[in-house]
């Protein structure tokens, strides 16, 4: 009989493990119904198991996570990026306009997540990786849609709102449909970032980790693959270098809080990428995407996120960021006394 750990959604909390059936200690005392459905894969020996399954009100698509490294992962991650740095550091190629070799490591990624699990499950996992960049039917509680939206948009707005007040100027903003236009490609371009930090590693890391820690993890990954293409860019000081690193790393914090109360969904981890540089992309001060505006200082970036992780993790506590302090508790339904757990033999 293989060992199926299967990654479930318990009502609030995070991800879960159900192995062989049987719900580990510590687990919370309630959770919504989890029914195996007609789709599924099972394999012998160590080789995952693949299962489509409903539970409760989510449809998730999973793989085992047994055998996934999140170190390999970072190690592959570095491998595929290191000569393409070297390269686009002594050449310089554009690929496409605004886009030059060096920066072809944000891709990196998606390319490491696919590989590694490709060995891991085949082209069943694969595949079941790629679904998950629609699983947007996760987010059913469509109130996660602001923070998914408006995050990073409103750091950015303070950040430039606290330099005005602070008596700050700054050229002329203006708003830029070509730019605007050429950016909106960018939601595409971040499931090249978030097939591996999110579809491969965080639920991986939140077995081993708190979520606070996770995200904190990951955000040192996320922080160290863009560090290089910074200083190949010669546009920046060693001191903006550190302070975005630090705004970034702090920012995973809250993809993870989102991940974790929508569902889990990648999809809504794509589209609260894709704002990290709305507001400054909206209202631009050059015409070069590869340049942040001169208001973005991500000295004040960083304390903004500090303090929306802050009080993230006091109203969800670091181990989840998803048991809300202040919920009301909920009266069971007759629907949740009933469990159902399938594993493959």
């Amino acid at each position: 009989m293989t060992t199926a750990l299967i990654l479930v959604y318990w009502e609030n909390g995070p991800a879960g493990v159900v192995e062989n059936g049987h719900i580990p200690l510590g687990a919370p005392k309630r959770c919504l119904n989890i029914n195996l459905r007609h789709q599924a894969s099972c394999r012998s020996g160590n080789k995952p198991i693949i299962f489509n399954f409903q539970k409760g009100e989510f449809f998730v698509n999973t793989i085992t996570l047994k055998n996934r490294s999140p170190l390999n992962f970072v190690l592959l991650l570095f491998a595929l990026s290191i000569p393409l740095w070297m390269i686009g550091a002594i050449y310089d190629v554009q690929l496409f306009p605004g886009f030059q070799l060096f920066q072809l490591p944000l891709a990196m990624p998606a390319v490491a997540a696919l590989i590694l699990i490709y060995g891991e499950g085949g082209r069943n996992g694969v595949f079941a990786l790629l679904k998950r960049t629609y699983d947007f039917r996760n987010i059913k509680s469509k109130i996660w849609y602001l923070p998914i939206l408006l995050t990073y948009p409103s750091i950015g707005f303070l950040d430039y709102l606290l330099q005005r007040m602070a008596g700050a100027s700054f050229p002329e903003l203006h708003f830029s449909l070509p730019i605007f236009l050429g950016y909106s490609t960018v939601f595409f371009l971040t499931y090249g970032e978030e097939l591996g930090l999110t579809g491969y590693a965080v639920d991986r890391l939140q077995q081993r980790y708190s979520a606070l820690t996770s995200g904190i993890l990951l955000g040192l990954v996320w922080a160290g693959y863009h560090i290089p293409s910074f200083i190949i860019s010669g546009y920046y000081s060693a001191e903006w270098i550190f302070w975005h690193a630090l705004y970034t790393i702090v920012g995973r914090v809250l993809f993870v809080w989102v991940y974790n109360n929508s569902g889990k969904s990648l999809f809504s981890m794509a589209v609260l990428h894709s704002t990290f540089g709305l507001f400054w992309i909206l209202l631009p001060t050059t015409d070069n995407l590869q340049k942040a505006p001169s208001y973005y200082d991500p000295r004040i970036a960083a304390f903004i996120a500090f303090s929306y992780v802050a009080m993230v993790t006091f109203l969800w506590g670091p181990k989840t960021l998803a048991q809300y302090r202040f919920a009301r508790p909920n009266k069971p339904r007759a629907a949740d006394k009933k469990q159902l757990v399938t594993t493959g033999r």
